[in-house]
């Protein structure tokens, strides 16, 4: 595991070149790394006109690898700024990885607090500490480990910090895995400076007999709506006996909370945690505030997946920027209206029962009935999408290449609503569908060579949209 600094320029030279072979699956519109793999986003804040976006990034060879962060800032989600790397692992609190974290705006400035990791050389944690950071320009400077690992609480494994205000007292939060039964909790640390973070308590489930997994990775709580959002990437978390919920290798979920039960060490959850995302290609979501509206962006990738596009040297991509709000308990995820704004081009209504495209496509109608879908090439090679009376089904298994993994399945979810608003956002190797008027979402990665066409089973009416591509600015 090399820092991008250790790297023979030869080599990345070959990456970037392996890169530029790639004609079938680079994303027009959605951030993908220069080389190497991206995964969580991290530091997101919107400051000064700008969405910060940075993500976890390890350099040059498509796995993970020594953990870095990578910078862009955009006004639009077309045109970024590249900033380049923003945290190089060079801590002693960080040996072996610069893990994720988050922005958060205080009366001092903006702070940056995320996850050092340390290992032992051999591939073996031991311990994870809480960085803090200062935001100044666009730089990230002034590392100091703000919260040091105990080991009398947790396992090494405690990690991706975020500030969260609730009643009166300000508190560091991140996931860990307890020590006392190996399973996942919230880890809450007060502050009054922002600076110094002493012990408060850890929050465990208020359900009994629910765990939540081993560990719950990239927590956030937000007030969103009189309720409290809260949602983690579990670790551990499956139900194979289930064709809708916990499917993945790992699992993001969410509840709605009225009040976090702090006497009694829970959550205060009165309802199971349930799927955000039913694609195959989701995790790590992060959450954060444009003037009064709660965004999110996610990784679109898995973990323990190899890629068709390893090949070519990167691996995965972010999503679209997504708004939050409710529908009583229920999550409205709705694709953030200025970036729609912004990125779509050439809108048409069209009634047909086949469209032709060109790698990048946008569709929105209403839907009434049952209704097929096939994205497909000349070969046939195609992915589809089904909606029936009671379900709504996501199959790639007829692709050019496949994705390795353990969790290469079809995709289900109960369908909400006879009458719904559908939008469908594709791109060189993803899809996004929003269904069930934006309370049930597919992510997922797709490999299809040279598709252009798209069927439906019978005649549709749709909104179809071409999109612009997304411009780097150095």
């Amino acid at each position: 595991m090399n820092k991008i600094s250790q790297h023979e320029l030869k080599n990345i030279k070959i990456a970037n070149d392996l890169v530029a072979q790639d004609k079938f699956y680079r994303p027009l519109y959605h951030v993908a790394p220069p080389n190497g793999l991206l995964n969580d986003p991290n530091g997101l804040i919107y400051k000064d006109g700008y969405h910060h976006v940075h993500y976890q990034w390890s350099p040059i060879q498509p796995y993970h690898g020594m953990k870095h962060w990578y910078h862009l800032k955009t006004k639009d989600f077309v045109n970024y700024l590249d900033l380049g790397v923003s945290i190089i692992p060079d801590h002693e609190g960080e040996i072996t990885g610069a893990f994720s974290g988050s922005a958060f705006e205080t009366p001092k400035g903006t702070k940056i607090y995320y996850t050092g990791n340390i290992e032992d050389g051999k591939g073996n944690m031991i311990r994870e500490v809480q960085i803090s950071a200062d935001l100044i320009g666009d730089q990230i400077v002034n590392k100091r480990i703000a919260v040091e690992h105990d080991s009398t609480l947790f396992t090494p494994h405690a990690r991706d910090p975020k500030i969260f205000k609730y009643e009166d007292q300000i508190y560091m939060i991140f996931g860990v895995q307890c020590q006392d039964d190996k399973m996942g909790g919230l880890a809450l640390y007060k502050t009054t400076d922002y600076e110094t973070f002493t012990f408060d308590r850890i929050l465990k489930p208020s359900l009994k007999n629910e765990d939540y997994g081993y560990m719950w990775e990239c927590p956030n709580l937000d007030s969103l709506e009189e309720k409290l959002l809260f949602m983690i990437s579990s670790e551990g978390w499956f139900n194979f006996k289930d064709d809708y919920e916990l499917n993945n290798s790992r699992n993001v979920v969410y509840t709605a909370i009225k009040n976090l039960d702090l006497e009694n060490y829970k959550l205060g959850e009165t309802s199971i945690m349930k799927t955000m995302d039913y694609g195959h290609d989701f995790y790590a979501p992060q959450t954060y505030w444009y003037n009064d509206k709660l965004l999110m962006i996610g990784w679109l990738g898995a973990v323990d997946v190899q890629y068709p596009t390893d090949k070519y040297s990167w691996h995965s991509m972010l999503t679209i920027p997504r708004e939050l709000s409710w529908n009583n308990d229920t999550l409205v995820q709705k694709p953030f209206n200025e970036f729609k704004k912004n990125i779509l081009i050439k809108t048409e209504n069209q009634k047909s029962k086949s469209l032709k495209i060109d790698k990048a496509v946008h569709l929105e109608f209403e839907l009434e009935n049952d209704l097929k879908i096939e994205l497909l090439n000349s070969k046939g090679e195609n992915i589809k999408i089904n909606f029936t009376d009671k379900e709504i089904i996501l199959d790639r298994s007829q692709q050019t290449a496949n994705p390795t993994w353990n969790f290469e399945t079809i995709r289900k979810a109960c369908r909400k609503f006879k009458h719904q608003t559908v939008e469908i956002y594709v791109d060189s190797s993803s899809i996004e569908i929003f269904a069930d008027n934006y309370q049930t979402i597919f992510t997922s990665r797709f490999f299809v060579e040279n598709f252009d066409t798209i069927v439906f089973n019978k005649s549709t009416e749709a909104k179809v949209s071409n999109l612009k591509t997304i411009n780097y600015l150095k």
